[in-house]
């Protein structure tokens, strides 16, 4: 809140940003959960121990004078703790720009700890200044990742992704940030993943997230340190008799701690037959489970907790379908959304719009593999 203030007398000052809540579900004895309401299901996936896969990153860090100050320590931070995190199986590359553009190698090299340790001298000794030209930069960083990819320098089977350093506040070259996603999402071809961590409270936010949502990856306002493991090309398989209109089931990647979420509409009742399978690659060999789901019912489970479960999972489906959506279409305050909810009572055709979901006694059973 301190850092919120408008001045330092100010007692009404509210949170002015997003409020996020992070936290973590003990699944020590399942590798994922299923619950049921309602003929609708929800399905969360958050395998522990997953074999890592090698990356190829290029970090390209802003180095411009509007990073000057606590912008730029927090920067040096990040990326001493993310260099620290690197296996020596992955390949790394540094570029710092302002309105030039400067690469600490001309390819990407093995982590190894001589390495990491020369790039933490580097990174230390970087000196803000100029102006910024993110375009240039960026682009940069993905011909090194191309080049090296066609030399056949990296294992087949890892992953290349860009890591953007920034404010966000492009005024040198291609200034245009439209364009600049624009550029960077051509170049990159759906061949890499680009992630954007903003600095500072003028980042301008929205061109970092959807860059990197254009591309396969995410933006943070700030960095959080994670675990680099990750699992390639996950696919999530469900009885095609049983479930249709299923949220977003395939992913180019999994981060070890992170989940995936998956909803549908039940169109099979018949829950002894719900199988479910999970397919993966790793480095060395293939991920794969399968597993029945074994009904239990949360009536006798949680007697006294029906508001919790409610038509929850109806309204999950619903606000992923819809947050996918978005992630692909254009939005305005003046654009009326319409979303087609499928084989209701009215017709195929009918349409749900913003009707408000209510709570009554319905049948509810969870499930564990």
């Amino acid at each position: 809140m301190e850092e919120q203030r408008k001045c330092p007398d100010c007692e009404g000052t509210l949170i002015d940003g997003d409020f996020l809540v992070t936290y973590d579900v003990n699944r020590a004895k399942s590798k994922w959960d299923i619950q049921i309401v309602n003929g609708y299901f929800v399905h969360f996936f958050a395998p522990p121990d997953l074999p890592r896969v090698p990356k190829n990153v290029v970090f390209v860090i802003d180095r411009s004078g509007s990073m000057s100050g606590i912008k730029m320590a927090q920067t040096r931070e990040a990326m001493l703790a993310i260099l620290k995190d690197l296996d020596e199986d992955d390949h790394f590359a540094i570029i710092q720009f302002d309105d030039a553009i400067d690469s600490w190698k001309e390819s990407l090299i093995k982590a190894t700890k001589e390495n990491v340790d020369e790039a933490m001298k580097y990174v230390s000794g970087i000196v803000e200044s100029g102006s910024t030209n993110i375009n240039d930069a960026v682009l940069r960083g993905v011909n090194m990742l191309v080049k090296d990819r066609q030399e056949e320098k990296f294992p087949e089977r890892s992953i290349d992704m860009i890591i953007l350093l920034t404010d966000g506040m492009p005024n040198s070259g291609e200034s245009n940030i439209g364009r600049i996603q624009t550029n960077v999402h051509s170049a990159m071809g759906g061949k890499m993943s680009m992630f954007c961590l903003g600095f500072g409270n003028n980042v301008d936010y929205s061109f970092l997230d959807v860059m990197s949502k254009q591309n396969k990856g995410m933006a943070r306002r700030i960095y959080e340190g994670s675990d680099a493991a990750v699992q390639l090309q996950v696919d999530l398989r469900y009885p095609e008799n049983a479930v249709d209109s299923l949220t977003t089931n395939h992913y180019s990647q999994l981060f070890n701690g992170s989940e995936i979420v998956v909803a549908g509409r039940l169109t099979d009742n018949d829950l002894d037959n719900f199988m479910v399978e999970v397919f993966a690659q790793g480095f060395d060999e293939d991920f794969k489970v399968q597993g029945q789901a074994s009904a239990e019912d949360w009536d006798v489970l949680y007697p006294d907790e029906e508001y919790i479960f409610g038509d929850f999972t109806e309204r999950l489906w619903a606000y992923l379908t819809i947050q996918q959506l978005l992630e692909t279409s254009f939005v305005t305050p003046l654009t009326s959304m319409v979303v087609t909810k499928p084989d209701t009572e009215d017709g195929p055709d009918s349409p749900l719009i913003a009707d408000k979901l209510t709570e009554g006694k319905v049948g509810k059973r969870g499930f564990q593999m």
